[in-house]
């Protein structure tokens, strides 16, 4: 998984092969992305369970970058919108991405298309920079 920095402050969560260049781990790219310390939502095709065979390790290791970085996500990160297209979502799996994104202190949304996706994303940015204004 790499991310896609090239419609920011929307970054896309995709598969390696879209990725022209590497960044290294997604952890290392995410970390980079945290340091540059300007509000952004993360926006993917990729579902909870969609990489079954992900190795346990690699699962270990993000929940840990996840749980070292939470105070920033929560203050920089201001959602993440799910993208299923024409996929029915179980449940189950819905309820797994809203337990996540509590834990995290992140907005989740499900949208069918990219288009949806962004203009969510684009809501939440527009209700952050509101925040502490006088209006």
């Amino acid at each position: 998984m790499q991310l896609d920095t090239t419609r920011f402050p929307l970054v896309f969560m995709r598969e390696a092969e879209h990725q022209t260049s590497t960044t290294g781990t997604p952890e290392q790219a995410l970390a980079a992305l945290l340091d540059r310390g300007e509000r952004f939502v993360l926006l993917t095709d990729h579902l909870p369970g969609d990489h079954a065979d992900e190795r346990h390790e690699d699962r270990k290791q993000r929940a840990l970058f996840f749980k070292r970085h939470k105070a920033r996500m929560r203050a920089l990160c201001q959602g993440m919108v799910l993208i299923t297209g024409d996929r029915a979502i179980p449940a189950a799996v819905r309820l797994a991405a809203q337990g996540a994104g509590k834990v995290l202190g992140l907005a989740i949304a499900f949208v069918e298309t990219e288009r949806e996706a962004a203009e969510a994303a684009e809501k939440w940015l527009a209700k952050a920079e509101g925040v502490g204004e006088d209006g």
